[in-house]
């Protein structure tokens, strides 16, 4: 009898054990929406911030060397959603563009009857560690491979994009709705636009994005 309430008492222990951490998870999560420590430890934060910073070169370079027109390039936070046990883990980002007449627009939104895609963890940039637990990033190239760039602070010329159906339509959806002028697919690129690179990790959905920029412009 003593041994069955022993471990009555036991499992009644763990499972308030178990509610008070997820009580606990969940009033941080209330006191500040945008903590990502309940989806990311410090480890992977870190190697979040180096992919996408990596994908955001990639990006930059492609728009600089193939887009004449553009005077600046401004990435958003790198939003994460899910990896609460109910939703799958993803992380995506998407960038401003701006023309020579400072006009705005940013990719990633509906125009038309069409919405365009991200760039995310899922086909962009893949982040894991090996079994060394040791960083292992991959960019997406031209050729919908990947290639690995683990190695690297800075994009290498090898992880350089020639071709990006994905950008191209975007943009190219942006200057027939109105939003951009003058922006062109040229070999003369833009090589002084301004690029501002964006590493900050935030909970959340890229659609929050434009209304977060609104508020200080």
């Amino acid at each position: 009898m003593k041994k069955k309430l022993f471990r009555l008492a036991l499992v009644l222990a763990i499972l308030f054990a178990a509610s008070m951490l997820y009580l606990n998870k969940k009033m941080e999560e209330q006191k500040d929406p945008y903590n990502v420590s309940t989806v990311l430890d410090d480890k992977g934060v870190k190697l979040y911030k180096r992919g996408f910073r990596l994908l955001e070169e990639q990006l930059a370079t492609y728009i600089k060397e193939h887009y004449s027109g553009v005077s600046k390039i401004e990435f958003s936070p790198i939003f994460v959603q899910g990896g609460d046990g109910q939703t799958l883990f993803s992380a995506n980002i998407v960038f401003s563009i701006y023309d020579k007449n400072q006009n705005k627009a940013y990719v990633g939104e509906t125009i038309g009857n069409i919405t365009y895609p991200t760039y995310d963890n899922v086909w962009d940039v893949r982040m894991d560690f090996n079994g060394l637990d040791e960083e292992i990033i991959e960019l997406r190239t031209s050729d919908k491979k990947l290639i690995d760039v683990s190695d690297f602070q800075h994009l290498p010329p090898e992880a350089k994009l020639k071709v990006s159906d994905k950008v191209d339509e975007n943009l190219e959806a942006l200057v027939n709705a109105g939003h951009l002028n003058d922006v062109v697919k040229s070999e003369k690129g833009s090589q002084k636009a301004e690029i501002l690179y964006n590493t900050e990790i935030m909970k959340g959905g890229h659609l929050e994005w434009p209304l977060q920029m609104k508020v200080f412009e």
